[in-house]
């Protein structure tokens, strides 16, 4: 069939009435008949579409289901005396059952049983130092949370008297809507699906079953760990309800700034001042290291500044505490911002020697751009 539209078919609006409907057919058929059109396969095809559209529209039961679920409605049943075999009740219950089903898969438990519900996730912050990052520590956590009633047990009444099968959906559930010969399933309105009601609610939490409490409790952080990283504690979250799963509890590492070292991964990057006379002449000079304490390293003569070196295993912790990595030394040279009058008479004899006479006051000034690049 070409078209399911049946008004169409037959040229009717959809609130026509059967002596429309009737004289519509006569017309059509009259000239798409086949003894008028012999041989013509269109025609034909189009007598067959106009006498299923009079058969639908001008039957008030066929035009009925038709009007309210098209085409499809009348395959799955359509005639009169039955829908392909099924009663109108009987089909109603088949499709009750199948949404019913799909409903309550997953909900935990089947008909009649109460729902359980797992608990919510949380997520809180830890601050950390980078030294407690480099050698792990275990942090405490407050947190709120909550936590099943220990007056009631997590029921929500306060004695098992307290709850009592809920009357609309008879301890199911679920309850059902009938609309022509269709059958639809949804949780039932009174108890909110769980087929209970409280009719004495726990003092202590009101009827929710769950109570708001301050948790504390010691979160491992592992050495090597990075800003950002996630560490998640399971069941640390909410309680569930009706017995359900707890939640989980997602901490998240922050790091401190810290005033000497900027990391980079597992190495660690340490801006050393250096003199401008001792990158000159070079020498040693000591540092700062992430387990405490200070290491001296050598500054070779002519030294640059940014020049980087680099201090094997001297770095983070890497994940798990296995193995380091290293630390970034760069030198950053310092000019002193005030000059002593020897001081300045040394540094224009050098300017001077250097080739690089200039004006008294704009000799400091270029002598030092000179250096610093």
């Amino acid at each position: 069939m070409a078209s399911n539209d049946y008004y169409r078919i037959l040229g009717v609006a959809r609130n026509a009435g059967p002596d429309e409907i009737k004289s519509a057919y006569r017309k059509l058929a009259m000239k798409h008949h086949p003894d008028r059109n012999p041989g013509n396969s269109e025609s034909e095809s189009a007598f067959k579409e106009i006498n299923e559209a009079y058969e639908v529209l001008s039957t008030p039961e066929k035009r009925q289901v038709y009007d309210q679920y098209g085409a499809e409605g009348l395959k799955a049943g359509g005639g009169r005396g039955g829908f392909g075999g099924f009663q109108g009740a009987d089909l109603g219950d088949m499709f009750g059952d199948l949404f019913e089903n799909l409903f309550t898969q997953g909900q935990g438990g089947g008909r009649g049983k109460p729902r359980t519900r797992r608990g919510a996730d949380l997520k809180y912050e830890a601050e950390i130092t980078l030294e407690e990052a480099f050698t792990g520590v275990k942090v405490p956590v407050n947190f709120e949370r909550t936590e099943v009633c220990t007056e009631c047990g997590g029921t929500g009444a306060r004695s098992k008297t307290g709850i009592r099968k809920c009357p609309d959906c008879h301890g199911s559930g679920r309850v059902q809507y009938s609309q022509g010969f269709f059958s639809f399933s949804q949780a039932c309105p009174e108890c909110r699906g769980e087929g209970e009601v409280i009719t004495v609610p726990c003092k202590a939490c009101s009827g929710a079953g769950r109570q708001k409490k301050t948790a504390s409790i010691n979160i491992k952080i592992p050495a090597g760990v990075e800003e950002g990283a996630v560490l998640r504690v399971s069941g640390g979250g909410d309680a569930g309800l009706r017995g359900g799963d707890s939640g989980d509890l997602y901490i998240q590492v922050r790091l401190k700034h810290h005033p000497n070292f900027e990391r980079q991964g597992s190495d660690l990057l340490y801006d050393c001042p250096v003199a401008v006379w001792q990158a000159a002449l070079g020498g040693e000079t000591d540092v700062p290291v992430i387990e405490g304490g200070r290491v001296k390293i050598k500054i070779p003569q002519g030294t640059q500044h940014g020049k980087v070196f680099r201090l094997h295993n001297h770095g983070m912790s890497a994940a798990g505490g296995k193995s380091r990595g290293d630390l970034l030394v760069k030198v950053k040279l310092e000019v002193p911002p005030d000059l002593s009058p020897r001081q300045r008479e040394l540094f224009e004899e050098l300017a001077r020697i250097a080739g690089h006479e200039t004006p008294p006051e704009e000799k400091e000034k270029g002598f030092f751009k000179k250096i610093l690049g």
